[in-house]
């Protein structure tokens, strides 16, 4: 079946910066590019209008760089939206890549019938925190539920995302990763290195991960944590108190895959995903990974003691055990490893964008 060429609008957020989902996004935009599409981004919350990752020279940019906290702010924001996404572009679908509260308000404040879709790159609950008040916590997810039934569709990385979603129009497409780039690389099974990989922020569950190195080094001195990601300077230093040189910062890295293939595997101990392409880049290159069976996404790509080890949320002492297991058997990391490369080749690019062009082919 032929493509049928269509503009593509992108709500989003950060995506200049070196999250995973800015990856994803440029990696997803160029091969729509190539297709023959036309693709614009909107993006807010950008600290910088250079991109971290390359994104093809075609994709359209136009940055909104003032606040949007109030409500006020946000109707300013997607009036601008409004006539330099829609009006300016005519798209023919919209995306909206932006899973903060405002994200979800694109639904109420944009005046359009073209298609409009919430892509979820994580779980729901990522809005509600323990320190907000029962109340606040009750509104936030009745809005957040209220707001994503006026879109046209979702769009989910996995089976399990659907759970938290009360729409009728829920499609999967997960991630993808770009095995041709990493299958010829093959890790050190003989490395004496741990890495993590993700955003320095308070979701992803640093202070546990910190807490559980501290306990294995202890008894396995010679090894080493590599931490690739940034985060708030006062979130970064609070973590940075209580570690000691056997713990390496080494901040946002563009070829992270490196960093990657020269670890014995990839620590992850966040309390909340979606489907993080730090595993799927870490299990292509047959590094296994170790993690908390969160909400949503750690099980989908993992399976324990097969290809990597899932540990029960909170289960610390369960995954130091892993943790050393893997340590003082390179043996076992690389069955797992090994095993670990072999199911990434349902997550290949060529396999996930053909459910694009399928998706895109039956909008219009």
């Amino acid at each position: 079946m032929g493509i049928k060429k269509l503009k593509i609008l992108y709500i989003t957020t950060s995506s200049t910066g070196g999250g995973g989902v800015a990856r994803i996004l440029s990696q997803k935009t160029a091969a729509f590019v190539q297709l023959g599409h036309q693709v614009r981004i909107i993006s807010t919350n950008d600290s910088s209008e250079r991109p971290f990752y390359v994104f093809d020279a075609q994709v359209q940019w136009q940055f909104y760089s003032s606040p949007v906290r109030t409500m006020t702010q946000m109707r300013r924001y997607y009036n601008f939206v409004q006539k330099q996404g829609i009006e300016a572009f005519q798209p023919d679908v919209i995306f909206v890549l932006d899973n903060g509260i405002k994200g979800y308000f694109a639904s109420y404040f944009l005046q359009t019938k073209v298609p409009m879709y919430f892509e979820v790159h994580g779980s729901r609950n990522f809005l509600l925190t323990p320190i907000q008040s029962k109340v606040k916590r009750m509104l936030v997810d009745r809005i957040t539920l209220w707001l994503s039934k006026r879109f046209t569709g979702l769009i989910v990385l996995n089976e399990q995302s659907k759970k938290d979603w009360e729409h009728s129009n829920i499609t999967v497409i997960p991630n993808w990763i770009e095995l041709e780039q990493t299958t010829h690389n093959q890790p050190s099974f003989t490395s004496q290195q741990v890495i993590a990989v993700g955003r320095l922020v308070p979701e992803k569950n640093y202070e546990a991960l910190l807490a559980i190195w501290k306990q294995v080094q202890a008894v396995e001195p010679d090894w080493r944590l590599v931490i690739c990601g940034t985060g708030a300077p006062s979130y970064v230093a609070q973590l940075k108190e209580n570690t000691n040189e056997s713990v390496i910062w080494k901040g946002e890295v563009e070829e992270v895959y490196r960093e990657i293939q020269a670890s014995a595997f990839l620590l992850h101990t966040s309390w909340m995903e979606g489907m993080p392409m730090a595993f799927l880049e870490a299990m292509s290159l047959a590094v296994p990974v170790v993690a908390f069976d969160v909400d949503y996404g750690p099980a989908d790509l993992i399976s324990n003691g097969k290809n990597g080890y899932l540990v029960a949320l909170n289960e610390e002492q369960t995954m130091i055990d892993c943790c050393l297991n893997l340590m003082r058997q390179p043996e076992i990391r690389k069955q797992l490893g090994m095993q670990a490369q072999k199911d990434m080749q349902q997550y290949d690019q060529s396999v996930v964008l053909q459910r694009w062009i399928t998706f895109l082919n039956a909008l219009v």
